[in-house]
């Protein structure tokens, strides 16, 4: 059984799913209509609640797209839940933070934040965190009491992620703003440990592996930062804009240290190693920038065992080798993909502006081709 909780599946913005294999090929399951454009979907267990940006949260049947039932709100609500067996936390664009519970949808809490919501929640050790337009707040998950708020000189952009190291002493959440800075705060006390400036906007959000914090911006750049001091390991630059998170894969027996995939708006995937920021992707003389797609990247790319998956504006998602970084298989769905999928046992849960969530599916055991 996958967990995929919350955004990219859990409190570092990882988005990696290691111990499944394939998807080889893929074919569609089912698509459900929803009311307005789908968000990016998270799962518990049977159920893969997703919300749209005309204020429906849905919770449906993983195996048959089955609707359980619907929370109607005012507001979008598209910003991705996060869901545990006792309750699904989402936001609306207004800045109310709720909880239901997951298997009726009756509510639990309801919580106003002192400004509008911009990212989705982040989810760790019962604790969530809320990015908004005046900065960043820590609820407490069961009851939605705001524990602290840190204020920003201007918005969240990109969900929050959250890790300790036995070098940082205690756990942190790492945020970007819309002002070009990417920023420490203690988790418990909500006190600032660094800032550091960024080449623009930041998008998507940061993410955490093996101790760095990975922050794409809209200037182009890509930085890799020290958890512990914000300290800058490399940094590497395109011409336009990155549009996505960085998904990264962490490997000590490769000599670059591993792998970092990052979406732009020039239409490709950009893949560095950790070590230096270089180009991985070789032609027949130079190296490449990364893989070309159809369109420019508008969702966060996820790794499922050996193979990247990352869908365009043209509404292709594809399946990437993430070793040999070769066109596994694309699938064509009926509108730009700017949801980031969610994994599930065999499945992917794909939202895009055709106003449906698609699961594709694959079968284990089928060779690479």
């Amino acid at each position: 059984m996958t967990e995929w909780t919350q955004f990219k599946a859990d409190r570092r913005n990882a988005g990696i799913v290691p111990d499944v294999e394939g998807p080889y090929r893929i074919e569609e399951g089912w698509t459900a209509d929803l009311t307005g454009s789908a968000g990016s979907p998270v799962l518990d267990r049977d159920t893969v609640f997703v919300g749209t940006d005309r204020g429906n949260l849905y919770a449906l049947e993983t195996d048959t797209g089955r609707r359980r039932w619907v929370l109607e709100t005012i507001e979008p609500t598209d910003w991705a839940p996060v869901v545990t067996r006792e309750r699904v936390c989402f936001g609306t664009s207004g800045g109310t933070v709720r909880a239901a519970d997951p298997a009726t949808g009756d509510e639990l809490w309801k919580t106003d934040l002192l400004a509008p919501l911009t990212t989705p929640l982040s989810r760790s050790d019962g604790r969530l965190y809320a990015g908004h337009e005046d900065g960043l707040s820590a609820l407490e998950a069961e009851t939605g009491e705001l524990v602290w708020t840190f204020e920003t000189d201007a918005p969240v952009a990109g969900t929050p992620a959250v890790d300790d190291d036995r070098e940082w002493s205690g756990a942190r959440v790492f945020v970007g703003t819309q002002d070009e800075t990417a920023i420490a705060v203690d988790a418990e006390t909500g006190e600032e440990c660094w800032t550091v400036p960024t080449d623009g906007a930041v998008t998507g959000g940061p993410t955490v592996a093996d101790g760095r914090v990975y922050v794409a911006d809209d200037g182009g750049t890509l930085l890799a930062l020290g958890g512990d001091t914000g300290q800058t390991w490399f940094t590497y630059q395109v011409r336009g804009s990155l549009t996505s998170s960085a998904t990264v894969l962490v490997d000590d027996e490769l000599e670059d240290g591993g792998t970092t995939f990052v979406g732009a708006d020039d239409g490709y995937l950009h893949v560095t190693d950790t070590t230096f920021g270089r180009r991985k992707v070789r032609g027949w003389l130079f190296s490449k920038k990364g893989i070309g797609l159809d369109g420019p990247v508008r969702s966060d790319p996820v790794v499922v065992g050996d193979v990247v998956c990352v869908g365009d504006a043209t509404g292709s998602l594809y399946g990437i080798d993430a070793e040999e970084f070769d066109h596994l298989w694309y699938h064509s769905l009926a509108a730009p993909i700017t949801a980031t999928p969610a994994v599930g046992d065999r499945s992917l849960y794909v939202g895009c502006e055709d106003e449906r969530l698609y699961r594709l599916e694959w079968t284990p055991g089928e060779p690479k081709p």
